[in-house]
């Protein structure tokens, strides 16, 4: 009778850790970009030329790569570029990047109202007619 049951045990048990291991990185980096949608190429263009600087991995500003790097953002699930986007949108809505800071140094990082228009659709979640 032991040995009836011994068998079943085992085989389950044997099932169970094969699912239970984990994935290679580069598997788990193929489904992370798959499911994040490509930025469209106006946002790029303006992410590149205003935001990058100081919102990337390699950034001496760790403040500002704390609050948003564009490299992980890329590679994150689109849920959570979705709460990152209303993030941003929430903080262009209320003016606040570029800092007043930074644009007395570098006042040629300042949005024009087109490159604002762009994020703040972009980061609404809305689709640009056209």
């Amino acid at each position: 009778m032991k040995k009836t049951f011994l068998f079943p045990t085992l085989a389950i048990l044997g099932l169970l850790f094969i699912q239970g291991t984990t994935k290679s990185v580069s598997e788990t980096e193929a489904e992370l970009h798959a499911l994040a949608p490509d930025m469209p190429a106006n946002v790029k263009a303006v992410v590149e030329q205003k935001c990058y600087g100081c919102h990337n991995a390699a950034s001496k500003n760790e403040k500002g790569k704390a609050k948003l790097d564009w490299d992980a953002f890329e590679a994150t699930k689109k849920s959570k570029q979705m709460a990152t986007m209303a993030k941003i949108n929430e903080t262009l809505t209320k003016g606040e990047m570029p800092p007043a800071k930074f644009l007395e140094n570098k006042p040629e990082g300042k949005l024009s109202e087109s490159d604002l228009a762009t994020l703040m659709e972009w980061s609404a979640g809305k689709k640009k007619s056209k």
